[in-house]
């Protein structure tokens, strides 16, 4: 997985993500067959299996533009965010990176004036009309698009169901179902969810989920993007009592949940010691490979509250970005064309396990069946009528981040209550926003 924090801008109206036609897009122009150029490119590749499918991805693009080579060079998440700034500020980072979205990532690069606008490029290129709308959302800031996103997250909850079935159980679908489920999973010698809370900002993804429920995705995509509202509300305390409070107290959690760091606790489900994982697409890779043997569903967090619709979460994880050091501004922006040309995408998909929001036929791919499923939701989404709420970390400030990741570990441990944790993310969200 590129990232270690699969996060996100936010999605509604998932099925444009993935059109059943499309044409390709620009082809490579004669223009650029002149000059030998360069091409700087960091990227969060380091998984060996993605770092294959996006070096072939890159040769494809040079075996096309010839005068064009590509130095490329892969980050961990945590180390690409300590060098990126100085990088780039320096003159020693690269003509393209691809990076987290949302003004709490690539929004700290547009402050500084390190990213290069895309909307000329978009426009000659038509790649906003081949990207997803709201897709196209995740990456504009302050009402000017900056990057092309490639990577799509669904979040929700997956399900062991041959274990459950197994053990005479049913998935719940409502979160008192959910708390006897965690009771009746603990006597079978089980973790119930195999939630992991180390370094803390898994719990973006939890409260993610329960707000999107609570608000409802119109309330929150309003106070994502237009700051209307408040998060201190009787919906907002209960999306942190939910699950922040109700499930850790019904024992729901591993012991010491703070302690424990994400990938172990994907362990647990991937072993089958943990029956739920409320968690994202990211590690759809990591299920088909180590529970083939199993049937794994995938669903909306349970109902909170009566009269609750089901709610996915969705948004944008990363994107590719031009910095504004670049030389070659022009090359950069034809490398990223062809990073989202049909071949490229059907690999980003096929290989990568990408869901990537563009207009492409993906109908004769070949994937996993948890794969099929996710992109199966997302494609069915306006069909079905499907509600999609937002990844909220990727669009908040840096300020509402850090409470979120400090003050949820407090209402785990017990030395924060969800009405002050809610008070204190209004006030982080008014601290971090921008003066009107």
């Amino acid at each position: 997985m590129s990232r270690v924090r699969p996060w996100i801008a936010t999605l509604a109206g998932l099925t444009l993500l993935f059109g059943l036609t499309a044409g390709p897009l620009l082809q490579v122009s004669d223009t650029h067959a002149q000059e030998a150029v360069e091409l700087r490119v960091w990227d969060q590749f380091t998984d060996p299996e993605e770092s294959v499918v996006a070096d072939a991805i890159y040769a494809a693009f040079t075996e096309a533009n010839p005068n064009i080579t590509i130095t490329r060079e892969a980050f961990e998440t945590d180390q690409m965010r300590d060098t990126v700034n100085t990088a780039i500020s320096s003159g020693t980072g690269p003509d393209v990176i691809f990076y987290d979205a949302g003004p709490g990532y690539a929004g700290i690069l547009v402050e500084a004036e390190l990213l290069l606008p895309l909307t000329d490029y978009a426009a000659e290129y038509g790649w906003t009309e081949e990207v997803s709308p709201s897709a196209q959302e995740g990456t504009t800031i302050d009402g000017v698009f900056y990057g092309m996103p490639l990577q799509t997250d669904l979040i929700g909850m997956y399900s062991n169901e041959t274990l459950i079935a197994q053990e005479g159980l049913t998935t719940p679908t409502t979160l008192d179902e959910l708390i006897a489920f965690c009771g009746a999973a603990m006597e079978k010698g089980y973790f119930p969810i195999a939630f992991a809370n180390n370094p803390g900002w898994e719990g973006f993804h939890q409260y993610s989920m329960t707000i999107s429920q609570m608000m409802g995705p119109d309330a929150l995509r309003a106070k994502l993007l237009n700051n209307e509202g408040s998060w201190n509300t009787p919906e907002g305390i209960t999306a942190i009592q939910s699950f922040f409070v109700d499930l850790n107290e019904a024992g729901c959690f591993p012991p010491d949940v703070n302690a424990i760091p994400y990938e172990d606790g994907n362990t647990l489900f991937f072993s089958g010691q943990s029956l739920l994982h409320t968690t994202g697409s990211w590690i759809v890779g990591d299920i088909e490979e180590a529970m083939g043997d199993y049937e794994i569903g995938y669903q909306p967090f349970p109902v909170i509250a009566e009269g609750n619709e089901p709610t996915w979460v969705s948004g944008v994880g990363s994107a590719y970005y031009i910095t504004t050091k670049t030389e070659h501004a022009d090359e950069a922006a034809l490398l990223i064309d062809h990073l989202f040309s049909p071949p490229s995408v059907e690999k980003w998909v096929s290989e990568a396990r990408y869901f990537v929001p563009v207009k492409v036929d993906l109908s004769a791919v070949e994937i996993g069946p948890v794969n099929r499923t996710v992109l199966d939701i997302l494609q069915s989404a306006e069909a079905e009528g499907l509600a999609f709420g937002y990844n909220v970390d990727v669009l908040a400030p840096p300020p509402f981040n850090e409470m979120m990741q400090n003050g949820f570990q407090a209402v785990i441990a017990g030395d924060k209550t969800a009405e002050q944790q809610a008070a204190d993310l209004d006030a982080a969200w008014n601290e971090g926003m921008p003066a009107s």
